[in-house]
C-alpha cells in the first residue's frame, strides 16, 4: 500500500521518466536500426521528414516576431497546412490510378484538361460578377448569393478535375525534361515535377524609404482583404517609418508547388516550369545562393522566368500543335540605347516602357534625398496607369523591390536579363544555360562567366 509521502514522488518520477523515455525510445530505435536490417536510408529519410516539419512549424513566441511579422500575424500564409493538405493527397492518388484496375488514361486525362481550359475563363468572369455585385451602392443579398453559388459550382467542378489535370500537365513537362536531358536516369527527374493548381499566397514586402532594397517578405494568406492589406501597410509606415506592400503573386516555389488557378494553358506551364526550376536548383549552388538576397535573388528569378518560358512554351507547343511562342530579347535598360523591340504604334500605351521609366525616375529622387517627392511621383504615376486602363493598387519602393527581382521585368533597372539572354544564344538549348550557370554560387563567379563569355559585365 502506498504512503501519503510516496504518491508525490512517484507522480514526480513519473513526469520525469515519461519525456525521457519518449526521446530515449526512438533514439535507441535509430541506434539499433541496422541491427535490425532496416535500410540505413529509411533512417535517413525520416529525420529528413522530421526536419522539415520541425522548419516549417512556425515559432509560438511572439516576442520574436519582427514588426512585419507582428503586424501580419493574423493573416500569415500556413505553409506547414498546405504541405499537409496537398503533397500526401496528390501521391495517394497518383498511386491510385496507377493501380491496373482504376480505368484512368491519357484520354481521360486530355478530356480532363480540356474541360479544364473551358472552366477556367468562366471562373474568371463568375469572380468578377461576384466583386460586382458586391460593390453595387445597394447590395441585393439574394443576388449576390446566387452568383457566389454559381462561382462555388465552377470552383467545384474544377477541383474535381484537377489531380487529373496537374499529372497529366507534370508528365509532359517531365518528358520534355528528359529531352533536355535534365534526367538522373532513365525518365527519371529530381525533384519529381510536382504542383497543385490552387490560390498562391500573397507576399508582404518591407523596403526602406529611403532606397529600393527588398529587407522582408512574409507569406501572406491569398484571401486578404483590400482593407487589411491597407491596415497593415499603414501601420508599418506609421510605427517603423518602412515601405511596405502587399501584392499577389503569380507561384510559389513549395513542394508541390502552388500554381495560380486562373491561369490560361501557356502561363500555367511557364509558371509550373519555373517554378520546378527553383526546386532543381536548390541542389546546385546558384539555388542555395538564393538566400544570401541581392543580387543572386535577381540571377535566380531571372534565370527561371527566362528557361521556365521556354520549356513552358516547348510543352505547350507538344500539347496543342502549334508553333513554340517566339521569345523577344529584353528591353533596353536606358531610353538612349537602341532599342531591340519595335516602337508602339502611335496612340498605343506602352505599359513596359512607361514602368521602366517610372523605376528611372523614382531611382534618381532617392539618390538626391527626396523622399517624399518619389513617392508623390510613385503614386502620379499609378493614377495615369489606371487611366490607361492599368489597374494597380500601390507603386512604391517594396513594390518595386520585388518586382526589380526579376531581370526581365519592367520594374528592374538591371542589366542580368540582356546578359543572361546573350549566354542563351550561345548555348543549344535551354538546358545548356541552365547548367552554365547552376554552379555560380556568387555575383562575381557570374561575372567571370560573362567574361569568359565575352559579354559586357557591370550593373
Amino acid at each position: 500500500m502506498k504512503t501519503a509521502s510516496q504518491i508525490p514522488n512517484q507522480i514526480a518520477w513519473r513526469a520525469i521518466s515519461l519525456p525521457v523515455k519518449l526521446i530515449w525510445s526512438p533514439l535507441r530505435w535509430i541506434i539499433h536500426a541496422p541491427e535490425r536490417r532496416i535500410s540505413r536510408w529509411l533512417v535517413i529519410f525520416l529525420l529528413v521528414c522530421y526536419g522539415l516539419i520541425a522548419w516549417m512549424i512556425p515559432r509560438g513566441d511572439t516576442l520574436n516576431l519582427t514588426p512585419a511579422e507582428a503586424a501580419s500575424l493574423q493573416h500569415r500564409y500556413g505553409l506547414l497546412s498546405f504541405e499537409l493538405e496537398n503533397f500526401l493527397d496528390k501521391w495517394v492518388h497518383r498511386l491510385y490510378t496507377a493501380l491496373p484496375w482504376t480505368d484512368t488514361g491519357t484520354e481521360d486525362r486530355q478530356e480532363a484538361l480540356a474541360r479544364y481550359l473551358e472552366i477556367v475563363p468562366l471562373i474568371r468572369d463568375a469572380q468578377f460578377r461576384v466583386t460586382e455585385e458586391s460593390s453595387r451602392a445597394i447590395v441585393v443579398e439574394a443576388d449576390l448569393r446566387q452568383r457566389q453559388r454559381d462561382l462555388d459550382d465552377l470552383l467545384d467542378e474544377r477541383d474535381s478535375l484537377r489531380d487529373s489535370v496537374e499529372e497529366y500537365l507534370e508528365s509532359a513537362i517531365s518528358a520534355e525534361l528528359v529531352d533536355l536531358n535534365l534526367n538522373v536516369f532513365g525518365d527519371f527527374i529530381w525533384p519529381p515535377v510536382d504542383f497543385r493548381i490552387d490560390n498562391p499566397p500573397s507576399v508582404l514586402v518591407i523596403s526602406p524609404r529611403d532606397r529600393i532594397s527588398r529587407s522582408e517578405t512574409i507569406l501572406i494568406e491569398p484571401d486578404i482583404s483590400a482593407a487589411d492589406m491597407e491596415r497593415i501597410e499603414q501601420s508599418l509606415l506609421e510605427s517603423q517609418d518602412v515601405s511596405a506592400v502587399i501584392l499577389r503573386t503569380g507561384g510559389l516555389a513549395s513542394y508541390p508547388n502552388v500554381i495560380p488557378s486562373t491561369r490560361d494553358l501557356l502561363p500555367l506551364l511557364e509558371v509550373a516550369a519555373h517554378e520546378w526550376l527553383h526546386a532543381y536548383l536548390f541542389f546546385y549552388p546558384l539555388g542555395r545562393s538564393f538566400f544570401s538576397g541581392g543580387a543572386m535573388v535577381e540571377i535566380n528569378e531571372t534565370l527561371a522566368n527566362l528557361v521556365g518560358d521556354e520549356i513552358g512554351g516547348d510543352v505547350w507547343a507538344s500539347l496543342t500543335g502549334n508553333d513554340p511562342p517566339v521569345r523577344q530579347p529584353p528591353a533596353p535598360i536606358n531610353p538612349q540605347d537602341e532599342p531591340l523591340e519595335p516602337e508602339p504604334e502611335p496612340g498605343q500605351f506602352d505599359f513596359f516602357r512607361f514602368m521602366r521609366d517610372t523605376r528611372i525616375r523614382t531611382d534618381e529622387l532617392l539618390e538626391a534625398g527626396e523622399i517624399e517627392a518619389a513617392e508623390s511621383w510613385m503614386e502620379s504615376r499609378r493614377i495615369e496607369l489606371q487611366e490607361n486602363g492599368f489597374f494597380i493598387r500601390k507603386i512604391n519602393q517594396a513594390f518595386f523591390a520585388f518586382n526589380g527581382s526579376y531581370g526581365d521585368s519592367p520594374s528592374s533597372v538591371s542589366p542580368t536579363a540582356r546578359q543572361m539572354w546573350e549566354l542563351r544564344q550561345q548555348e543549344e538549348d535551354a538546358a545548356g544555360l541552365l547548367k552554365a550557370l547552376r554552379g555560380v554560387s556568387t555575383y562575381s563567379e557570374f561575372e567571370a562567366l560573362l567574361e569568359e563569355r565575352g559579354i559586357e559585365t557591370g550593373r
